[in-house]
């Protein structure tokens, strides 16, 4: 439509107070919008700038021994940490920084960033600073802005001998950090610190700070009440401080593990594994070369061998065929069967460890001497199903529960194992007689071992745990661990048997262990040599005592110890002398080394 000139110059006045009217409703809904709906998020993002919310860290809980003996303590320490925001925008600031810590600056800014540069959260530099870079610091604090110092909690790990089950402390990645408080303090990374880091950790409080524009802290902001930080709960667990000690004292020079429980309820008094490694390297941040020592260490210290390391049980699993067996009715108390040192089994000949045969021998005293020959025969009658179930009846093949991370479930191998590794049916039924006297492909932790040779002692398989209970240092409210308890599906009169058998390998003549007799305790135990591909053959022993009202039951097993009774025995059962008579193996009645059964003079159990 062409543009009307007259129209125009007769309602122009109009027009320009339209506009205006519009102009000024406008600014009415922005500055309603402003000072009304979004007033709130304004005063919110107003008060951000000119306040910085602190994380308060919480003194993290202590772990103690069943005794009240710590474990773990805590010791002030000082922390660099630096606000990315801040400190970003003044480059120089980093160099200063870098040259004050001796720490190449480029690696200064990638630790600066962890989290991005666009956060005041502070990003930890540098743990327990040293008092010297301390003081240095503190004399350029004014040329690095950003930077700030923290008075932390460091954990002091007391006993080296308990390091695989009280983990350590890392830094927090981005899924453990509080989306509410975002917490700069450290957190539990494995073992008893990771598992039970809720209540160890405790609740950080919160304290805000007045800053100027720069962002310098100019002090408190009154108007804003600071949150306590609320203290971890303590940690008090099963273990008994003074045995692990013996046990780490009897370890020395060696490779492997001890495990001790209570078997009546499961609690854990040992757990160690050989070799181990200094904890206190995680506290601050990693060196690379550090890390990589131990990672490609050949000894393997990052391991926890009592509930990683996997092994196969040796003679220390025929317990489990003897209690198959007479549950299933292949065999009674009068059965003999002859041993001439091997088994013909299709073209293969099963060896006894003893060459020269063991003769005529029942079950009891076949477990006793441990003669191969009695189980291979037991396996090839009992079949692949039977025994899965009995083996999965005492713990194996299956993790055992304890609280620790990382536990492996080890292997037993039933009949779709051996179908999907050799194929339908296409394994040999020599398979089984290897199987039977705990060789070939079943493997089992020390733990296991330890739960097995619990139940064996009671009638119940038992939850293993590590801690008995844990206490609110504010409240003083207790929170006890119940561990679950399953009763063995055996007669009475099966267990009685199998107990007997092994009372008889260390107390009667011709028993694998018997050179290690006890005049004061009696011991039931089992010896056993597990196949290594890999070099010299493990030795492992497991045993329970007093027999007649157990108390405590130990499995020991050493890498290329070779011979369970001569190696993992004595350790065994010197423990359990410490244990129940509180004072060193004086009263270990030493019979002849030579009273062994023995091939070529060696004894081979």
């Amino acid at each position: 439509m062409p543009f009307n000139r007259v129209w125009w110059r007769d309602n122009r006045g109009k027009a320009a107070g339209i506009a205006a009217l519009t102009a000024l409703a406008l600014i009415d809904v922005f500055l309603f919008s402003m000072q009304v709906i979004n007033r709130p998020e304004f005063l919110k993002t107003a008060s951000g700038n000119r306040l910085r919310a602190e994380i308060i860290e919480p003194a993290r809980g202590r772990i103690l021994d069943r005794n009240g003996v710590a474990l773990i303590e805590n010791r002030p320490s000082y922390t660099l940490y630096a606000q990315p925001w801040i400190i970003g925008q003044n480059p120089a600031a980093i160099n200063l920084l870098a040259s004050a810590l001796t720490m190449d600056p480029d690696s200064l800014r990638d630790r600066i960033a962890f989290r991005g540069w666009r956060t005041f959260t502070p990003t930890s530099i540098q743990r327990d600073v040293p008092y010297e870079t301390l003081a240095r610091l503190q004399a350029v604090q004014l040329d690095i802005p950003g930077m700030i110092f923290g008075l932390e909690s460091k954990r002091s790990y007391l006993h080296p001998e308990a390091t695989h089950i009280l983990g350590y402390l890392g830094e927090r990645s981005s899924e453990e950090t509080d989306p509410e408080r975002e917490r700069i303090g450290q957190v539990g990374k494995r073992g008893l610190e990771k598992i039970y880091q809720d209540l160890l950790g405790g609740d950080a409080g919160i304290k805000y700070l007045q800053v100027d524009a720069t962002g310098r802290i100019t002090g408190y902001a009154s108007d804003y009440q600071p949150i306590s930080a609320v203290p971890g709960w303590d940690l008090y667990l099963n273990l008994d401080a003074g045995l692990q000690s013996k046990a780490w004292e009897l370890m020395q020079g060696k490779v492997g593990a001890v495990v001790a429980l209570d078997p009546r309820d499961g609690g854990v008094l040992v757990m160690l594994s050989q070799p181990a490694y200094d904890p206190s390297l995680f506290s601050g941040v990693m060196p690379v070369d550090v890390w990589s020592a131990l990672s490609s260490d050949p000894d393997h210290p990052m391991l926890n061998r009592a509930i990683q390391g996997v092994y196969p049980p040796g003679s220390a699993f025929k317990m489990v065929m003897l209690s198959a067996s007479l549950q299933e009715g292949l065999v009674n108390e009068n059965s003999r069967i002859s041993c001439p040192g091997g088994l013909q089994v299709g073209n293969r000949w099963f060896r006894c460890w003893n060459h020269g045969g063991h003769g005529s021998v029942g079950p009891i005293d076949a477990l006793q001497r441990s003669c191969d020959v009695f189980f291979y025969q037991m396996g090839l009658k009992l079949g692949v199903d039977r025994f899965d179930k009995y083996g999965r009846q005492f713990g194996f093949g299956s993790k055992t529960g304890i609280d620790l991370d990382g536990e492996s479930s080890g292997l037993l191998p039933g009949l779709k194992y051996l179908n999907q590794r050799y194929g339908e049916n296409k394994w040999s039924r020599g398979l089984l007689a290897n199987l039977a006297i705990g060789q070939g492909e079943v493997l089992v932790t020390p733990l296991q071992l330890a739960v097995y040779v619990s139940a064996i002692a009671t009638g119940y398989l038992v939850q293993p745990h590590l801690a008995n209970h844990l206490v609110d240092p504010v409240s003083r409210e207790v929170r006890h661990v119940t561990p679950s308890v399953k009763p063995l599906q055996l007669d009475r009169w099966v267990l009685d048997d199998v107990r007997e058998a092994m009372r008889r390998v260390v107390n009667e003549p011709g028993g694998t262990a018997f050179w290690l007799k006890n005049k004061d305790i009696e011991i039931a135990g089992k010896t056993g040599t597990a196949q290594n591909p890999h070099g010299k053959d493990h030795a492992l022993f497991v045993a329970f005592a007093p027999f007649k009202d157990p108390v405590i039951a130990v499995a020991v097993v050493v890498e290329h110890g070779e011979h369970g009774s001569t190696c993992a025995a004595p350790i065994a059962c010197e423990l359990i002398n410490k244990y129940l008579i509180k004072e060193s193996a004086d009263s270990l009645q030493v019979i002849a080394p030579d009273s062994l059964e023995t091939h070529n003079g060696s004894p081979l159990e």
